[in-house]
């Protein structure tokens, strides 16, 4: 699921267990360093905020970013499980 990264990239959306997600971006975030995105749901467009767990280069391009939700609704954690298949 692609979401937009407030620095205007876009990043991959690609897991969520419970509040910790992992994504697929073109920078890489320093742990406990506040990630902000904004994602489109059924509902509209949705501004979320994680902290990241960590972060490791998978190519060239891109960094596995775990992450923990800030401000995850249940609507929205049921929105993203369903979207994300």
């Amino acid at each position: 699921m692609k979401v937009a990264l407030k620095s205007g990239e876009d990043a991959e959306l690609e897991a969520i267990d419970g509040n910790i997600a992992t994504m697929k971006s073109p920078q890489a975030f320093a742990p406990g360093s506040p990630i902000r995105f904004s994602v489109s749901l059924e509902a509209g467009t949705r501004p979320l905020e994680a902290r990241t767990i960590g972060s490791r280069r998978v190519n060239e391009k891109h960094f596995e970013v775990r992450m923990r939700f800030v401000n995850l609704r249940r609507e929205d954690r049921e929105a993203l499980l369903k979207a994300l298949g």
